[in-house]
């Protein structure tokens, strides 16, 4: 059973600001920092900086300290949380907020590829199947052993020559995956499936938060599930827009990031937005 939370920190939840590209990424460290600063807790759900990329880690890297030291000197409670692009920069995989009423993660345990749109897919799949036939199975079908996993099966991606990446000056996987008719329909299948798959992985690892909140595929928005409501915040970068979850003691509250000539700012009218009594009574009802 999940209860609706008596006090609420409030809270901003975005992923993939991409720190560390020069083009399709958050366009910096400081307009992401005054985004967050009125926040009393700031979770970032992965992908936070290109720790992966070697042309870019050293920018990125900056870019982060720069975002890190910022938020923490305001007061924030600030948990990043790890993606596909920084698992080996941050140890945590997941977070459950309000007494288990939502439960983070950053997406790239749904899929045995990782990214289908990625130049590397195959090959993290195939990493993905090593990592998995080397734990015990006991472990392997845990929550805790499918995050392992899936954080072993992106270091595929860590690996790529140069000939196989994306150049730094710009560009992303899922950009260069949407001129490819093969690869753009590896990735509106992922999008469709993205809801389901989340709602089945709550399941078999019992996830038992009304509330699922993901990163990764680029492809903002809101669904309804059996008795799961899914969030996915988009990215700073292509080919959509970025958005922000928000808890307070009202509820969440699913919000665009607009960028303006003062830097970013939330929507003043939410996308999607419930009161904790009403997410309750319908975790109850379901």
């Amino acid at each position: 059973m999940v209860f609706a939370p008596t006090m609420v920190a409030s809270t901003i939840i975005l992923s993939d600001l991409h720190l560390g590209r020069t083009t399709r990424a958050a366009v910096s460290p400081e307009s992401i920092a005054a985004l967050c600063a009125p926040f009393d807790r700031v979770v970032l759900n992965g992908d936070v900086y290109e720790a992966h990329h070697p042309s870019l880690k050293e920018r990125g890297t900056e870019s982060w300290h720069t975002l890190r030291d910022r938020l923490v000197s305001a007061g924030c409670d600030l948990i990043p949380i790890a993606g596909n692009h920084d698992a080996k920069a941050f140890d945590r995989r997941e977070l459950f907020l309000e007494e288990g009423m939502v439960w983070v993660t950053h997406g790239d345990v749904l899929d045995e590829s990782i990214a289908p749109w990625s130049l590397s897919a195959k090959r993290m799949a195939l990493a993905w199947k090593k990592a998995s036939s080397q734990m015990p199975i006991h472990q392997r079908i845990s929550r805790e052993g499918q995050l392992e996993i899936a954080r072993l099966a992106g270091f595929a991606e860590w690996d790529l020559g140069p000939k196989d990446r994306v150049p730094p000056a710009g560009g992303t996987s899922l950009r260069k995956a949407m001129r490819d008719p093969g690869r753009l329909i590896s990735v509106l299948r992922y999008w469709k499936e993205c809801p389901d798959r989340a709602l089945r992985f709550a399941h078999t690892t019992d996830v038992k938060a009304p509330i699922l909140v993901l990163g990764h595929s680029h492809n903002a928005g809101r669904w309804r599930r059996e008795d799961r409501t899914i969030l996915n915040t988009g990215a700073f970068g292509f080919p959509g827009r970025p958005y922000a979850v928000v808890l307070d003691n009202r509820g969440v509250a699913l919000r665009a990031v607009e960028l303006s000539d003062h830097g970013y700012e939330l929507a003043d009218t939410p996308y999607w937005s419930d009161a904790w009594d009403a997410i309750r009574a319908q975790s109850s009802s379901d």
